[in-house]
């Protein structure tokens, strides 16, 4: 119920640190986000950066009648994003600050999966990558109003529902003029941040390595992915 008020959504977003998480849970290896697109996607902002203000978050729980907090559930996997048990924990700690009492019941994907798709708990944690390479893929599962029929919002674990959100992302995909359909994908991504429907964290930076003689070309590909296509091997002559 807490949820359903923008103050307590935006104070939750304000008390965790991305930037922290990035730094030292993942070493560095982790951009922090502020959005669901990654720079190169058609809908990524610019200005949509962490807002991390743990005074502020503390200002808007009292505002919104929550200044002693209150508890939450919180279930996260174990064994499939990079420090993905240890981030849930430092989200759960980072909460404990503006008196949000979180339980968090992290565990293996087999396990997790199933009370994922049940929507028994008051927060989970998921990584999503759009197959499309598209903006618009995260919004559809993500974040639409779930609609059983079409599919829509299917891992919406919130159940948030921003229907102004759904047409502008449905009215995108019919827009064949790509930088006014980059637009409306811009402008959906700073309703949801306006609106706080979730609180993103960051975006895994890929670790790989050549062994000597391979040179890793510049990798085009808009997340940083090294394809086989991107590998030169130089052939020496002894």
């Amino acid at each position: 119920e807490a949820f359903q008020d923008t103050r307590v959504r935006q104070a939750v977003d304000l008390a965790i640190n991305q930037e922290g998480i990035a730094d030292r849970l993942m070493r560095g290896f982790a951009t922090p986000a502020g959005q669901f697109s990654p720079e190169g996607y058609s809908g990524y902002n610019n200005e949509l950066v962490p807002r991390y203000d743990i005074e502020r978050a503390k200002e808007l729980m009292a505002e919104a009648g929550y200044e002693d907090g209150f508890s939450v559930e919180m279930i996260a996997p174990n064994n499939r994003y990079v420090n993905d048990a240890q981030i849930a924990q430092a989200v759960a700690n980072m909460l404990a600050q503006i008196n949000i009492n979180v339980d968090l019941r992290a565990m293996p994907l087999a396990q997790y999966w199933p009370e994922y798709d049940s929507r028994e708990s008051d927060m989970a944690m998921i990584g999503w990558h759009a197959d499309t390479e598209d903006t618009a893929n995260f919004f559809q599962y993500l974040s639409f109003c779930i609609d059983e029929e079409s599919g829509a919002g299917q891992y919406n674990y919130g159940s948030y529902c921003n229907e102004e959100i759904d047409a502008l992302v449905t009215a995108a995909d019919s827009e064949t003029d790509l930088e006014k359909r980059n637009e409306m994908l811009r402008e959906a991504e700073a309703m949801l941040y306006e609106d706080v429907g979730f609180i993103m964290l960051h975006w895994q930076n890929l670790a790989y390595a050549a062994a000597d003689g391979i040179e890793i070309e510049p990798v085009v590909n808009a997340i940083d992915f090294p394809y086989l296509g991107d590998l030169v091997i130089n052939r020496s002559d002894d």
